[in-house]
């Protein structure tokens, strides 16, 4: 009697877990196929994309469409329809019920994106290959960077710029992707969205950020300054010194400098690169933008009337105690 009355609650115990066990099991299942949905969502045409229309019931109504900018495209016997705004399943379904009304014998239709024109980004600057790039899903700024052919020799990846339209107005993003890069963090690397414009600039200094390669040339940590100066010579090197500070601390210029044409000599790991500045300009405009000196950078203010070299020549004598300085600094780093 006891044996029947257990087997008895267990069985109604069984019967109101297992429709628990069920609602779990569908709940898990809703779950898992919401992430997946979420996870893979369809592509939602734009004006601008080229699709193209296949119908395998009547082949000569194959064609390919642009969307226009009022985001509709036209098909022979159908006309123009709405296509932007839309995935292609629903483009698809909403042209075979137009297909409906003019009583043609097709049931299914097939839409393609060949070109995603409406998620593009320009590409400009020192690129190997500047250009418009379409994705169906835009990549990151590194990304987008590779497939436009990477950067040239002569570009600054710590500089990158990223213009963005929001609304009537255009933000500006500055990005130093070199330092992202060389971090190995590519979860920094930022998104990029339709309409972006990217720009890569060229170095000040005519070599570029490039990896793999060192950005700063490891000389020994001193300046010179050269011509029309009161105390020409060499100097320590401390951080961010610009070419104005530098002068100023060989005593400032004398009354014959010629300030339009100070040359700075940037002494580069295989190469040096000599810049001009106009140093009038940048004191009485605050431009160009200053120029931040290197290892063993050369600052050189010639005497206004005199050409680079011969104003050199005029000034060799300044030379001498820096070449001094040199080997006495070669001689005590071995």
């Amino acid at each position: 009697m006891k044996l029947e009355i257990l087997s008895k609650n267990r069985a109604d115990r069984n019967k109101k877990i297992i429709p628990l066990f069920g609602l779990a099991f569908s709940l898990l299942i809703f779950t898992v196929m919401a992430n997946a949905q979420e996870g893979s969502e369809p592509y939602i045409i734009g004006a601008g994309d080229v699709l193209t229309v296949s119908f395998w019931q009547a082949p000569d109504l194959n064609t390919e469409a642009r969307v226009s900018d009022n985001g509709t495209i036209t098909l022979p016997v159908v006309g123009e329809i709405k296509a932007a705004g839309l995935a292609t399943a629903q483009l698809a379904k909403n042209i075979v019920d137009q297909l409906a009304f003019y009583q043609t014998p097709v049931s299914q239709a097939t839409v393609v994106v060949t070109q995603f024109n409406s998620r593009s980004v320009v590409v400009s600057g020192q690129i190997v290959n500047p250009s418009t790039r379409s994705y169906e899903r835009i990549p990151d700024l590194w990304r987008v960077i590779i497939d436009a052919g990477g950067p040239t020799s002569q570009a600054d990846l710590s500089k990158v710029t990223i213009i963005r339209k929001e609304g009537d107005k255009s933000k500006v993003l500055d990005i130093d992707l070199f330092s992202i890069l060389k971090e190995g963090d590519l979860s920094k690397v930022p998104a990029l969205f339709p309409g972006d414009l990217v720009n890569v600039p060229a170095s000040p200094f005519g070599v570029g950020t490039r990896l793999g390669e060192s950005t700063e040339f490891e000389g020994r940590n001193v300046f010179f300054v050269l011509g029309s100066v009161t105390t020409p010579g060499v100097r320590n090197l401390e951080a961010q010194i610009d070419v104005l500070d530098a002068i100023s601390l060989a005593g400032g210029f004398t009354p014959e400098a010629d300030l339009k044409n100070v040359r700075v000599v940037i002494k580069g790991p295989r190469y040096s690169k000599i810049v001009k500045i106009d140093l009038k300009k940048y004191v009485e405009e605050g431009r160009p933008p200053r120029l931040i000196l290197r290892p063993e950078d050369t600052v050189y203010v010639p005497s206004r009337g005199a050409g680079f070299v011969s104003s050199a020549l005029e000034r060799v004598g300044q030379f001498i105690p820096i070449i001094t300085a040199i080997g006495t600094i070669v001689l005590l780093s071995r």
